[in-house]
């Protein structure tokens, strides 16, 4: 079997572009979609939530018109296996930190009585057992059908519970837009554009999706209807998981008993289904080229511990150290990540070679500094900076490469 064959064997025959762009709606609603939005509206106000929202699913989307059949996705993930691996390992790392250390402010943000506890507990279990059997029968996209048609009832459902509306309005006028949220665009552009091509739940289903025009039909169905949908519910319990988030008590909790449970059911199962496709996905890498499951079982475990402790860590920067280390896994992919796929897939394009990864390294570890200022010390303007120095050292490998092909040419 070739590295081909082998990247992502073909599981399904009718490639619909409905159900696929399920699949990649919530394999694409993370930890991310379903909590940095909350952050965002609290610090920026609604002009933060647009920055993330629109790069977020028009970089996604985009994708599927850019790699235009099976063969370039095929051609991708064997040229950068061991990246793909550690996307996944990443994301999956990232998961099991922010549940172990999110769970209690989420139960505090969205209280339930005892019974719809108990129902929730039972429901998470069921959908637990039915994503491994539908893992292990090649079904995750039919399930993903189902998932989506659930969130997207529970977002109907805050539309019609009375009390949110009021919560939401005096959260928004509270938090109004703040211009240093602008500063976030490059940064939110380069991350979006370039991590998806990273995220092997992408290329599985841009290899299932067998002709261009169905590639293109459902990735954009995909992320510009079904995700987009995603991310607009976090931003109504938002409101209920900064007052948790921030004070320890939510002064605004919505008085609708069901409406915890359905919130929280919402978010548990796109836990699950995330990390359940990313750990299948992952297997389907060529072996020796990758490192070995067992790694990424660890790592998993060691991201968990470290969540489950955070709360012991002392705050800093006006943060408790859980949102600080939130904030350090969102660098992997508005730094560690694009800067890879920018240097070593972007920039080799068209049969040049790739930067080296000493390259690679060294414009991350020289932006660190400004990512840290701009992430964490809270002076966005800083990721300008960053910005501009991972594009500088881009453009400088450009005109050296370009010399070089030149003076080759010459001599020959």
């Amino acid at each position: 079997m070739n590295a081909h064959e082998h990247a992502i064997a073909p599981d399904h025959k009718p490639s619909n572009p409905i159900v696929w762009g399920a699949y990649l709606a919530c394999s694409w609603t993370w930890c991310i979609g379903m909590f940095m939005p909350a952050l965002l509206l609290r610090d920026f106000g609604w002009l933060g939530y647009l920055v993330f929202a629109i790069p977020n699913v028009l970089g996604a989307a985009a994708m599927g018109w850019v790699l235009t059949s099976r063969k370039q996705s095929e051609d991708f993930v064997s040229k950068h296996p061991q990246a793909i691996w550690w996307f996944s390992v990443v994301t999956i790392a990232f998961h099991v930190f922010w549940i172990l250390w999110v769970f209690e402010y989420l139960r505090m943000a969205l209280p339930m009585t005892q019974n719809a506890s108990y129902g929730l507990i039972a429901a998470f279990i069921a959908f637990w057992l039915v994503t491994k059997r539908s893992g292990y029968f090649k079904r995750m996209p039919q399930l993903s059908v189902v998932l989506w048609v659930l969130s997207f009832l529970v977002l109907v459902s805050t539309f019609v519970t009375p009390d949110l509306g009021p919560i939401s309005d005096r959260f928004h006028e509270s938090h109004p837009s703040n211009a240093m949220g602008l500063f976030l665009i490059p940064l939110s552009t380069f991350g979006f554009l370039l991590c998806p091509y990273l995220d092997i739940t992408f290329h599985h289903a841009r290899q299932q999706l067998d002709t261009k025009q169905r590639g293109r039909i459902g990735f954009t169905i995909g992320f510009v209807i079904m995700f987009a949908s995603m991310i607009v519910l976090t931003t109504r319990y938002a409101p209920m998981i900064i007052d948790a988030l921030d004070n320890g008590t939510v002064a605004n909790a919505t008085q609708t008993p069901w409406i915890g449970a359905v919130l929280l059911g919402h978010i548990l199962f796109q836990w699950v289904f995330t990390v359940q496709v990313h750990m299948d996905r992952a297997k389907t890498l060529p072996a020796g080229r990758v490192p070995e499951y067992k790694y990424l079982i660890g790592i998993g475990l060691l991201a968990g511990l470290v969540g489950f402790f955070a709360k012991n860590i002392p705050d800093y920067a006006g943060m408790n150290a859980g949102e600080i280390i939130y904030r350090c896994f969102m660098g992997a992919y508005g730094l560690v990540f694009p800067t890879y796929v920018l240097y070593r897939a972007v920039l080799a394009r068209k049969g040049t070679k790739p930067m080296p990864m000493g390259a690679v390294w060294g414009a991350i570890i020289l932006a660190i500094p400004m990512f840290w200022m701009g992430f964490i010390e809270g002076e966005s303007v800083w990721l300008l900076t960053g910005m501009a120095l991972v594009l500088m050292i881009a453009g400088i490998g450009v005109v050296n490469r370009r010399q070089g092909l030149a003076g080759t040419r010459a001599s020959e």
